[in-house]
């Protein structure tokens, strides 16, 4: 029988074969997890968030496939962010296998005493999928969020420290991780989000996700859509859409 060691890095190593990866390219995110590079924390394993057992870094080390950030450990270089929400802007198809991909953008929040957060469940925008010009890879398409909002009903505060973690899951069921770090900083303070880092490429079409239907009778099974997820799901969509022909 197989051990867990082995089922694990049997599943590691078959996932490395299906090439999907993004990159972060603004704020700057912790680091080039592209090919399995990263670099291994020197002080803490906690700095990986989850990915330790017992002080022992585990298997596979440095990879996008690894929660909660791709293998990567926490940075100690910081980008700026407003401290009523910023952009986030990435590539997503640096790889083979991007065609089609669903999104999901959450806040961790960095607790007194915490190397790195332990709590990524914060989700900030509602999810949503992009289809890309091919299956091939798509490096230089990107696409930006202009104006990403902190959790609601939650009191943040300049030099706050976060992570803002991007969740792609693949089209072939996989999800892959990467993070930001991020200080908290009044909005005059962060450098200027223009089309120069923050644009949507023109191959790339977005569409949003989630709606609900409401069961009209037991007799009728008839669905009627429920308009209430439109509204929410609509500032993201007006924002996609203004930066798209920015």
């Amino acid at each position: 029988m197989l051990s867990i060691f082995s089922i694990v890095t049997v599943l590691a190593v078959n996932l490395s074969l299906v090439h999907a990866h993004t990159v972060i390219t603004y704020p700057g995110w912790r680091g080039n997890n592209l090919h399995t590079n990263g670099t291994l924390p020197q002080h803490d394993a906690s700095a990986l968030g989850i990915n330790y057992v017992n002080g022992s870094y585990t298997f596979p080390y440095g990879m996008q496939w690894q929660y909660p950030c791709g293998g990567m450990p926490m940075s100690t270089n910081r980008s700026l962010w407003p401290v009523n929400g910023g952009a986030i802007a990435l590539q997503p198809g640096w790889f083979k296998g991007h065609r089609y991909a669903q999104f999901y953008v959450n806040v961790g929040i960095q607790l007194p005493g915490e190397v790195a957060p332990q709590n990524m469940s914060f989700n900030v925008v509602p999810a949503f999928q992009i289809t890309g010009p091919s299956n091939d890879e798509y490096p230089q398409s990107a696409f930006c969020l202009p104006q990403v909002p902190l959790p609601a009903g939650m009191t943040f505060n300049v030099g706050d420290n976060i992570t803002l973690q991007i969740v792609e899951l693949a089209q072939h069921g996989a999800a892959i991780y990467n993070c930001a770090d991020v200080t908290l900083v009044d909005a005059v303070d962060v450098p200027e989000v223009n089309r120069a880092n923050c644009y949507n490429s023109s191959d790339l079409s977005f569409q949003l996700m989630y709606a609900t239907a409401n069961l009209t009778s037991a007799s009728s099974p008839s669905m009627e859509p429920s308009l209430s997820p439109l509204y929410v799901l609509l500032p993201l969509a007006m924002t996609i859409f203004a930066f798209g022909i920015w």
